[in-house]
């Protein structure tokens, strides 16, 4: 159940029964579309306990009709994009991490519980976010980029993770054709200061010039890239997942870095992660590794086009 096989890195999407994984699909074939890349999907199926169901579960791996279902979708949708096709019994976190490897991205649904607000993510999207090889974007609803809207947003903190984010984003905002909204809260604690108790108000006027020159530079960087994005920084004092979540409303696309570790049993995603996942108004991409080039060697001059928010 497939088109002709193809050398370039697929983007790899989790798809199931659920309204949240046609979410997901749509995303993901609209991104392959615009990046000319072939997809992958990818369908885990619970593995049955007991009665007829057992005998037929590893022979009949086409049953439900799921995975066809979803490669006439891409057809529909997008019928010169290349697509192929798993499927197997088993948890679908693992299966998807492996898929991970050779991807340039991993597409999940959010299977979100509660209210809208509190609303929580399921373990397999959390899993995935924290484990996957590649980026991984976590699509809870589909966002429509609309005049005077942050277009693609990306959080920065200054770290190397931080790095890889916003050139993703960059990346993102010129394939797309959008605005980029760069967001730098830098929350005494996530400020490594530790003077959460004891800062003046001159020692925060001083850290707040310094986050305030740290995103900028990180920006001109990238901007040296992508002349042709427009940029706009937000340098603020506020909690960080409060900022993104807000800055989140009307975005097409929230990318974050996270700084998880460790193997499968004990990589978690950092604090900053996992808020923004839980609420943002927008698809979320995770940003795990570095980019393969850092433009550190940029001359760092203003970009044409960015504008400097502060409080």
């Amino acid at each position: 159940m497939s088109t002709t096989p193809t050398t370039s890195h697929p983007i790899v999407v989790g798809v199931d029964e659920s309204a949240q994984s046609r979410l997901a699909l749509d995303w993901a074939i609209d991104e392959a579309r615009r990046r000319d890349l072939p997809l992958e999907l990818v369908h885990a199926r619970p593995m049955p306990l007991r009665g007829p169901a057992v005998e037929t579960a590893f022979t009949r791996p086409g049953v439900d009709g799921v995975l066809e279902d979803a490669v006439a979708r891409v057809h529909s949708l997008a019928p010169y994009t290349s697509v192929t096709t798993s499927g197997a019994h088993g948890a679908a976190a693992p299966m998807l991490v492996d898929a991970s490897r050779d991807a340039t991205m991993l597409v999940v649904g959010a299977r979100g519980r509660g209210a809208l607000r509190s609303a929580m993510l399921g373990s397999t999207s959390l899993d995935v976010a924290a484990h996957a090889h590649s980026p991984v974007v976590v699509v809870r609803e589909l966002s429509q980029a609309l005049p005077d809207r942050p277009g693609v947003v990306v959080g920065i903190d200054g770290s190397p993770i931080s790095e890889g984010a916003l050139g993703e984003a960059f990346h993102q905002a010129d394939a797309r054709g959008l605005p980029l909204t760069v967001v730098h809260a830098w929350f005494l604690d996530y400020a490594g200061t530790g003077l959460a108790v004891l800062a003046t108000d001159a020692q925060i006027a001083e850290l707040a010039q310094e986050e305030r020159s740290l995103a900028h530079d990180a920006v001109a960087r990238w901007s040296a890239r992508y002349p042709g994005v427009s940029v706009r920084e937000h340098v603020l004092n506020a909690h960080p997942v409060q900022a993104l979540v807000d800055h989140s409303k009307g975005a097409e696309l929230l990318v974050v870095g996270t700084r998880g570790r460790g193997g499968f049993g004990g990589l978690v995603l950092g604090s900053v992660s996992q808020g923004v996942l839980h609420h943002a108004h927008c698809p979320v991409m995770v940003v795990r590794s570095q980019p393969e080039t850092v433009p550190s060697q940029a001359p760092v001059v203003s970009a044409a086009g960015s504008q400097a928010v502060t409080p």
